[in-house]
């Protein structure tokens, strides 16, 4: 986004701008969506700004944050919202009047600071009930600014932008848009149990999950003593980092070394890993029925690894009847890396620790496993008491 307005003495911004896309397709439901977003807003401010107070005020189509309070951290403010899921964009303005004379002088102080040879008014009204035009205001207010200042209008790659609000009897100018994560509040879709690993793939699908507005209760299989507590403390540094989104977050620990034991005793190597998964999804079903749960999420990617091929995938699923929602499904490896990047998950993944699922790993796994075949493995087991067993040695905490 434009940055030859990101400092300019004497501006003073008095209110952000919150913008959103999808909730204003919500119909009869906007009204919940909006108060999510609002809610949202103001726990990540007052997460991330300890001494920022700010109120947020609803109008239609976006959600203004007052910025008069006395010592309002902006930059704070800034870095806090860029985290908010639903937000399409953001920008701090200054308000003004819908007043062409205003709106002259108002655009003529955003620019009289900045470094630029050319310049684009975008102006937007919220309704058709506002006196001004969008064009009206687009070719006075930039005629103004040709004649006063000596600069070139360009509409499509202008160094600087004076964008100018109008919606109920308010106006606002300001200078840039800063991009949101998009997509939905985090909360008003329901809650999710996401498998994470630590690895770089299941915090990404975690996130996507918390994006399309999903609450995440987190889920990880340790083997615990046959490997070190170091994936325990991975993860709960990867919860800690996924929290910007949704703020706190549950995480069950679970034993699956017992399991293990039995699996690696009992059954053919080539499926083991399949039978760990199986007996995952039984186990993160169990606690989805606790916490009122609607669907399973995993960081699988089609074909990216034995495990995952989508005989395999099938195979595994066929153990719970709730819904696995797999976000990463067509990704590559490399599109999943560049968004741990983004979200701030990817340092914490590839420190070193052992996974529970790489623990004893065949030589050569099944790639195209049928669920016979992983039943005919399972009846050799006790399934029934190992996942009691499982179930029982969870344990939970509260990451904020």
């Amino acid at each position: 986004h434009n940055t030859v307005h990101k400092k300019i003495p004497g501006m003073k911004f008095d209110h952000i701008l919150c913008h959103y896309s999808e909730i204003g397709l919500k119909g009869k439901n906007r009204r919940f969506f909006e108060d999510r977003l609002r809610k949202n807003i103001l726990e990540a401010i007052k997460i991330r700004c300890v001494d920022s107070s700010v109120s947020v005020k609803r109008y239609h189509g976006r959600l203004v944050i007052e910025l008069k309070q006395k010592g309002v951290d902006l930059d704070c403010i800034k870095e806090a919202l860029t985290d908010v899921t639903g937000l399409a964009y953001f920008a701090p303005a200054f308000e003004s009047k819908q007043d062409l004379n205003i709106l002259k002088k108002d655009a003529h102080a955003l620019f009289s600071d900045a470094n630029f040879e050319s310049f684009r008014i975008t102006a937007r009204r919220g309704s058709s009930n506002i006196p001004l035009k969008v064009r009206t205001v687009n070719d006075e207010v930039g005629t103004h600014i040709v004649d006063t200042m000596n600069k070139k209008v360009n509409l499509t790659q202008p160094d600087a932008n004076c964008y100018v609000d109008m919606f109920e009897d308010k106006a606002f100018v300001y200078p840039e848009r800063i991009p949101g994560q998009g997509g939905l509040p985090v909360g008003v879709s329901g809650k999710v149990i996401a498998m994470l690993s630590g690895g770089i793939d299941s915090p990404v699908a975690a996130y996507m999950a918390m994006k399309r507005g999903a609450t995440v209760i987190f889920v990880h299989f340790h083997s615990v003593p046959y490997t070190t507590p170091a994936s325990i403390e991975k993860v709960r540094e990867m919860i800690t980092t996924l929290n910007h989104f949704q703020f706190r977050s549950k995480l069950y620990l679970v034993e699956l070394a017992p399991i293990q034991k039995q699996i690696m005793t009992e059954t053919t190597p080539r499926y083991r890993v399949l039978l760990y998964r199986r007996f995952m999804f039984r186990i993160a079903e169990q606690i989805a029925g606790k916490e009122n749960a609607h669907a399973l999420v995993t960081g699988e990617s089609l074909g990216q690894v034995a495990s995952q091929t989508l005989e395999n995938m099938e195979a595994v699923g066929r153990v719970t009847d709730m819904s696995i929602l797999r976000p990463l499904i067509g990704f590559d490896k490399q599109e999943i890396i560049d968004r741990a990047q983004d979200i701030g998950t990817y340092d914490i993944s590839i420190q070193p620790d052992q996974d529970c699922c790489s623990l004893f790993v065949p030589k050569r796994p099944a790639t195209k496993a049928r669920s016979e075949q992983l039943i005919k493995q399972e009846d050799l087991l006790n399934v029934k008491q190992l996942v009691e067993a499982g179930v029982a040695s969870a344990s939970f905490e509260i990451i904020d």
